[in-house]
């Protein structure tokens, strides 16, 4: 097996309208070999950057972990991203939601 990693730098750009500025946050991620000529394979087939490549594929992770832990937590399992649901439902469903993940939701409803 090989251990060999290779370093590269990612990079995230995200609008903030208020300020009008861009804010970056930079981080270095250490890859198994090979993985940085797969992600470069496949943002050039899709037409982008490698950078804009990583960050679909993490939000796109981290969105059906989302609709995941919303499929669990409605315990008749009738839940579907992108099917609108009765108010009913919808509370049944938040009620169901762990302390944290409540909180997180009302701070981001703010």
């Amino acid at each position: 097996m090989n251990n060999k990693v290779e370093n590269i730098s990612v990079e995230q750009e995200q609008d903030e309208s208020a300020r009008g500025t861009a804010v970056v946050e930079k981080f270095v991620i250490r890859l198994p070999m090979g993985l940085r000529d797969q992600i470069r394979q496949l943002s050039e087939h899709n037409r982008r950057s490698m950078n804009s490549e990583i960050i679909m594929v993490l939000e796109n992770h981290i969105r059906h972990q989302l609709v995941q832990q919303m499929t669990e937590a409605n315990s008749d399992g009738n839940y579907s991203a992108g099917m609108r649901q009765p108010e009913a439902d919808l509370g049944r469903v938040l009620e169901n939601l762990p302390l944290e993940k409540k909180a997180a939701l009302l701070e981001l409803l703010g």
